[in-house]
């Protein structure tokens, strides 16, 4: 039996709850949160005991830590429970800034232990099915892409941490990071990247800026749009939308979470005939837990690993600062 500590109940506690709830031979040993609440929530759908921080990070039979607090707390968390030797699965992205997460990636590997990032875009079925045709030939080389994420602006943070820049990093590298890590394992590095943000949301008195457009240039030469967005309206039919387009130069692969026919494919390819497909409702967070346990029992590197997590991290660091200066920003530059 794997024991496991969730520190954190916020909203993404209810997905980790139910991922590990839905695993055999794991148990969900601890929960702890600053909110009662939401901890006595937590605890009742995992049928676990409501605990502290410090005693999930001392238990000797927690084997694994999962972070689910706001992204300014997450290099403490991480460093102290790796120094406990917890292997742990932390919350996307994987620290506010590089230093941190420098740090976090040197301490669990100075301590023997697994480090964990849930970039979990990975892992839909939309996503991997996507990139599993590219990855065939499908449509050819891909030359361009156009992505969106977004939906009302995140109120369930704890103290309104989403509306900080200085613990959140906006909607660039809080919701846009998605889109930058799954770019990356599609079209490899990006090369230079330049970004525009506003606040843009009527209904939200804040001051973080809320929608964004990045354009990333890759070094094979491939461009993608990537858009984010906080600022859909509380009226909106759907609360959080996806979608994605793939240019290649033999077709294009389109996807939008609104629709009933989820994926298209389009293709002068003769081996590849042309489909639209409905894609499942299947549990992508379920899946990126299970493959990471399956890692540190069998000894192999865990799906999304700390170096990784940092790679979309610089991409996101260079969106903010080409944002904030109006400046297109080299990877290099981030430092």
């Amino acid at each position: 039996m794997t024991n496991v500590g969730i520190i954190g109940c916020g909203m993404m506690r209810r997905v980790h709850s139910i991922a590990y709830s839905g695993l055999e031979n794991v148990n969900v040993k601890a929960v702890a949160s600053l909110s009662r609440e939401q901890t006595l929530e937590c605890a009742r759908v995992t049928s676990s005991r409501i605990s502290t921080v410090d005693e999930i990070l001392n238990d000797e039979e927690i084997e694994i830590v999962s972070i689910c607090t706001p992204t300014d707390t997450h290099r403490d968390l991480v460093v102290e429970a790796a120094r406990n030797k917890k292997h742990v699965f932390c919350e996307k992205p994987i620290a506010r800034t590089l230093e941190d997460a420098q740090e976090m990636v040197e301490v669990c590997r100075e301590n023997g232990v697994s480090l964990g990032v849930d970039h979990v875009v990975r892992f839909f079925d939309a996503y991997s099915r996507a990139k599993s045709l590219m990855e065939q030939g499908t449509i050819g080389k891909v030359v361009m892409a156009r992505l969106y994420r977004g939906g009302v602006f995140p109120r369930h943070g704890w103290n309104n941490w989403f509306d900080e820049l200085g613990r959140s990093g906006g909607v660039l590298l809080d919701l846009s990071i998605h889109d930058f890590d799954f770019l990356r394992t599609l079209l490899g590095e990006v090369e230079s990247i330049t970004a525009r943000s506003v606040k843009n949301t009527p209904s939200h008195p804040g001051r973080n800026r809320d929608h964004a457009i990045a354009v990333l240039r890759f070094a094979n030469g491939s461009l993608a749009h990537v858009e984010g967005s906080w600022a859909e309206p509380d009226t909106a039919p759907s609360k959080f939308t996806t979608s994605f387009e793939f240019v290649g130069r033999e077709g294009m692969i389109t996807y939008d979470s609104d629709e009933d026919s989820t994926m298209r494919v389009q293709t002068a390819s003769k081996d590849f005939p042309s489909f639209s497909k409905s894609t499942p409702a299947s549990d992508p967070y379920g899946l990126h837990i299970r493959k990471f346990i399956e890692a540190i029992k069998e000894g192999r590197k865990v799906p999304v690993d700390g170096n990784e997590a940092i790679e979309a991290l610089k991409i996101s660091l260079a969106a903010n600062q080409s944002a904030e200066s109006g400046r297109s920003v080299k990877l290099l530059e981030v430092v």
